[in-house]
């Protein structure tokens, strides 16, 4: 530093046609004056060698914007399979070869981050692969009208149903995110849903390759209602869903169908 400084006062002093020269190294600023034969130099030490810059200065952070409430809505389908239940209060279901299909729209209302409103409405295919149900007293007299089969004449007997199903839910999120959409978030639903049957039949197929339907819905209701839980991360989903029929029965049923199924479900 004192080489720089000698050198600088040599230059100035050099300099005879200017009065006064200011030179600012770092945090030294030296001064060089010189009149007439006379040359005289000052070192100040600075207090603040370099202000802030127009560009280096603190900015305000800007107000964290607030929540909108907002709608959103997207189709969506799903699979399902439906848990066998052997009691005695039910069919016996085959498991794999039971299943459910679903295909509708979602509709949600956000009202913070971490919660929404939604409904959902679906076209519902259940299928029910049943084993021996021909073979029910009750189910035999009211949907078969007492016909007799013979177990080895029967390959395969079941009952479907096509619905149209409405819904409600509430959904919660697990990991709120600064964006919310379909497809964010880790989430959690809870809610009902309604289904009305629009077709129903029992069908049973013989092993010589011909069939019978039977559209008789004494053993099940038009009307049934459902308890829905689902869990899911972005545009997929697992659920499941618990059938109260009970709860909207005109006549009391001797046997119903398994109530519970599972599966999963995709958003688009």
């Amino acid at each position: 530093m004192k080489r720089i400084i000698i050198i600088f006062s040599i230059t100035f002093i050099s300099l005879s046609a200017v009065a006064q020269r200011a030179v600012r190294i770092g945090s030294y600023e030296i001064i060089v004056r010189s009149q007439d034969q006379d040359t005289t130099f000052q070192i100040n030490v600075l207090d603040d060698p370099c202000p802030p810059c127009p560009d280096d200065a603190p900015r305000p952070t800007p107000p964290r914007p607030r929540f909108s409430r907002y709608s959103t809505s997207t189709p969506w389908g799903g699979v399902g399979f439906i848990l066998p239940d052997n009691s005695d209060n039910y069919y016996t279901a085959l498991g794999g070869s039971s299943f459910t299909l679903d295909f509708g729209g979602m509709n949600r209302t956000y009202f913070t981050r971490w919660s929404a409103l939604g409904w959902t409405y679906n076209y519902s295919f259940y299928n029910y692969r049943l084993r021996d149900a021909f073979e029910e007293p009750n189910f035999n007299n009211n949907v078969l009208g007492g016909k007799i089969f013979d177990k080895d004449e029967i390959k395969r007997n079941g009952f479907s149903s096509h619905n149209a199903a409405v819904g409600v839910f509430m959904r919660c999120y697990l990991v709120p995110q600064t964006r919310r959409g379909m497809r964010d978030g880790l989430y959690v639903d809870l809610g009902v849903q309604g289904d009305l049957a629009l077709i129903k039949n029992y069908k049973i197929k013989y092993e010589n390759g011909g069939s019978n339907k039977y559209n008789n819905d004494y053993a099940f209701n038009s009307f049934t209602a459902s308890a829905v839980a689902r869990v899911g991360w972005r545009n997929h989903a697992f659920f499941a869903r618990y059938r109260v029929t009970e709860l909207f029965n005109k006549k009391e049923l001797p046997m119903d169908l398994p109530p519970i199924s599972f599966g999963i479900i995709w958003l688009n």
